[in-house]
């Protein structure tokens, strides 16, 4: 009897497909052109228990910010409600990732965030 593979978090499985894309322009191409293929090849993902997948390259110099959808209920979330929408993130890999994106962005196109700055 084998084990079940474990699951992954959206988070991780997005942060493992980066790496590879990173690591392999060949994979990157072939992810951009057909996610959702990628996804039943490598995967073994039902095509059909798929969700809607849309890939946006970030350039240099750019800066893609992906707003979750809205919950139903849209009133104050719960601190667990908060986690499903953030994706399940650990803090210390989600800061460095997020950090280092977010600063490699600012870096290049020349933002900076001042105590008096803000939303």
């Amino acid at each position: 009897m084998t084990a079940a593979a474990p699951s992954l978090s959206r988070h991780d499985l997005e942060a493992k497909i980066v790496k590879r894309c990173w690591e392999n322009d060949a994979f990157r191409k072939e992810f951009v052109s057909d996610p959702a293929g990628c996804f039943v090849k490598y995967l073994n993902s039902p095509k059909a228990q798929l969700p809607k997948i849309v890939v946006h390259e970030e350039q240099a110099g750019s800066w893609h910010i992906v707003l979750p959808a809205k919950p139903a209920k849209a009133g104050e979330l719960s601190d667990e409600e908060l986690e499903k929408v953030a994706g399940g993130t650990d803090v210390v890999v989600g800061t460095m990732i997020v950090s280092a994106a977010v600063g490699s962005a600012m870096i290049s196109a020349g933002v900076s965030i001042g105590a008096t700055g803000g939303w």
